[in-house]
């Protein structure tokens, strides 16, 4: 997976070939792959703010965060441009389609998260049950083969 701090480089060309393109009157189909690579870029950046990993050696966790959270910002504003543009040029149902989209992306990627989450925990019981079934007939079979042992030492002692 691509670094925040490349994703956000990559995000900044991206845009920046996109409002080429609009300024030289290029349709959206001219624009699509810059488009959809501007998108993925900023997505990695959005997750990298919701989720920090740790700190960069020499790096407080502040001024990693505050880096962070500014690049979103500015990958956010770009959208808002670009949604703008969309509109003005006549494409807001083109601008709606991705957004709903992405919605429903977004939905089905977190039902099967929560669905994956669901299958590891019910793995996870089931496993710390056979785990404790074998726990608990080790134990009677230590329990009964120490009574077996004992009733024959019994034995041998009674019959001396």
């Amino acid at each position: 997976m691509i670094d925040p701090l490349t994703a956000f480089a990559t995000a900044q060309v991206a845009i920046k070939g996109v409002q080429a393109a609009i300024k030289m009157g290029k349709d959206l189909h001219a624009i699509s792959g810059d488009l959809a690579k501007f998108f993925e870029c900023k997505d990695v950046v959005a997750k990298a703010a919701v989720n920090p990993k740790k700190s960069t050696f020499g790096r407080s966790d502040t001024a990693q965060a505050f880096e962070t959270v500014m690049h979103a910002k500015q990958l956010q504003d770009a959208e808002n441009e670009l949604k703008e543009y969309l509109i003005m040029s006549g494409n807001s149902d083109v601008w709606q389609a991705i957004m709903l989209e992405r919605n429903n992306i977004v939905s089905r990627r977190k039902a099967e998260e929560k669905q994956q989450e669901l299958f590891r925990a019910k793995r996870k019981q089931e496993i710390g049950e056979v785990v404790n079934m074998l726990l608990i007939a080790a134990l009677v079979a230590l329990v009964i083969t120490l009574v077996a042992w004992g009733t024959m030492q019994y034995i041998n002692f009674m019959g001396r």
